[in-house]
């Protein structure tokens, strides 16, 4: 089956993942913007946006026996259902304690979404289409998310008007799945590699995971509070987040590129400093201009949208093909993780260093790492240009252990290595 119509049989889901990335787009930024018209504190603004990441990790891992059992369509049509619920509470209990257990079922439920959609499209796939759907899919997340930051202009933060566009957008994303001729794919499968084993199969990856999702977790969260403490408007905002997930997309293979010509550790050394000296030009940069702000979180935005794709493309050279699928679980657990804490670190850096602490933390974490990543390239030699994976652009905003079945390097076609118990007998480490 070809691409063209492969991707004609595809359409409705495509059409139904648009309207949720800019649900979740516009949701996401104006939930923080309006915390802080409540007066919550940056501590409570943080552990709310920590709480979607807790959601998203334990709907990561349990959702799949519900799509099992109820088939894709029924669980995108309740998983939809229940997240644009989730949405219009916010509005009704506008306290703390509430807030962040609503972010956690919206963050579990939005997981199940995600899952739907990422094997759907697998099932879908042939090992000649992979590529280009994930690419495609990978192109709608991101212009979705960051077509979603324009839509908080479109009423004002303090009414309750966006709630409603938000959960809109999430319930009208149903409505091409229900409606469309296509059959439910197979079942979800599932393999698993604990992260002491994903450890010992490489270092720098699973740190590299936890680090940016630190970085991410901590711009999504409280990226709006410090563009706001920087003077700028809510049209202002809305840019400020849209450009910093837009230039992701365009960064992902130019750096993918140069990381499959030289040793991908140099690439990431060269990605986390990069990332660092703009961090740093962030933090000298307070109250400047529009403009020159939005050079700066583009480039940024571009940088660390470049970490956890690579950290994935570095584990892959030192993974058997049947080991991916399995591995990405613990690719995806340790960024959760880290984006889980990254906001309540950023909150305790803002506290102490004002709303460029968002910046210091992310100059911390880079730092660190990269001392990490060098002091690993001392001990172990890099894999050689012949033995390397192709490096492959990856979406961390809506990563899933689904959503690296798309991977071409992946051998999804003939199962997954069951040898992989949660104790890691079998770690695939090569020398």
């Amino acid at each position: 089956m070809g691409i063209t119509t492969t991707l004609r049989i595809l359409v409705s889901l495509l059409i139904s993942v648009a309207l949720l990335m800019l649900g979740n787009g516009v949701f996401s930024t104006f939930l923080a913007l309006r915390a802080n018209v409540e007066g919550f504190s940056n501590e409570v603004i943080g552990w709310i946006a920590s709480a979607y990441y807790i959601g998203l990790i334990a709907g990561t891992f349990r959702c799949g026996a519900l799509v099992n059992r109820i088939g894709h369509i029924r669980a995108f049509a309740a998983f939809s259902a229940i997240s644009a619920a989730c949405i219009l509470a916010f509005g009704l209990f506008v306290y703390p304690s509430s807030w962040i257990a609503l972010r956690i079922v919206l963050g579990f439920n939005l997981a199940g979404l995600y899952m739907v959609a990422e094997s759907w499209l697998n099932a879908k796939a042939t090992s000649e289409t992979r590529g280009t759907i994930l690419s495609i899919y990978m192109t709608i997340t991101y212009l979705g998310l960051g077509g979603g930051q324009f839509l908080i202009n479109l009423a004002d933060i303090e009414s309750g008007a966006l709630f409603m566009v938000s959960a809109a957008m999430l319930s009208l994303a149903l409505v091409p799945v229900a409606v469309t001729k296509a059959s439910n794919p197979e079942q979800v499968e599932s393999s698993y590699m604990s992260l002491r084993a994903l450890f010992a199969v490489s270092p720098v990856a699973t740190v590299g995971c936890v680090a940016g999702g630190v970085i991410v977790g901590s711009m999504f969260g409280l990226g709006p509070i410090y563009a706001k403490a920087q003077g700028l408007d809510t049209q202002s905002i809305s840019f400020f987040m849209g450009i910093a997930v837009v230039a992701g997309l365009f960064t992902q293979v130019p750096v993918g590129h140069l990381s499959d010509r030289f040793d991908r550790r140099g690439v990431i050394v060269a990605i986390t400093i990069s990332a660092a000296l703009v961090a740093t030009g962030l933090i000298l940069s307070s109250h400047i201009s529009a403009v020159p702000l939005y050079v700066w979180i583009a480039m940024y935005g571009g940088l660390t949208a470049t970490l956890y794709p690579l950290c994935v493309a570095y584990a892959n050279d030192y993974l058997e093909p049947g080991q991916v699928v399995a591995a990405s679980s613990s690719l995806v657990l340790a960024f959760g993780l880290g984006a889980a804490v990254g906001p309540v670190l950023a909150a305790f850096f803002m506290r102490y260093a004002g709303p460029s602490g968002l910046f210091v933390l992310s100059l911390c974490i880079s730092v660190l790492y990269t001392l990490f990543v060098m002091y690993r390239m001392r001990i172990r030699h890099w894999a050689p240009v012949v033995e390397k994976e192709p490096y492959v652009p990856m979406p961390e905003i809506t990563a899933t252990p689904v959503s690296t079945e798309l991977d071409p390097r992946a051998e999804v076609d003939q199962r997954y290595d069951h040898t992989l118990e949660a104790g890691g007998a079998h770690t695939g480490y090569r020398n």
